[in-house]
């Protein structure tokens, strides 16, 4: 899979589950771009468009508050 802001770099695909911790959410998605992140700013993964099309995202961005509906 390529990039639009990054034609020239191929990234690879991965099957991936992500789940929860504290809840019995537990999502399966086929197909999820892999790409390298920092290890020192504390990130283990970014959640894209390849997961969120199955939930609700609501981000108050003034009031602080997100919730996350599956």
């Amino acid at each position: 899979m390529t990039s639009a802001s990054h034609a020239g770099n191929v990234q690879p695909v991965y099957p991936v589950q992500l789940q929860i911790p504290g809840t019995p959410i537990s999502i399966n998605v086929a197909r999820a771009v892999g790409f390298p992140l920092a290890a020192n700013q504390g990130i283990i993964a970014l959640i894209g468009r390849d997961f969120l099309q199955f939930t609700v995202l609501i981000c108050n961005g003034p009031a602080g508050p997100i919730s996350l509906s599956v």
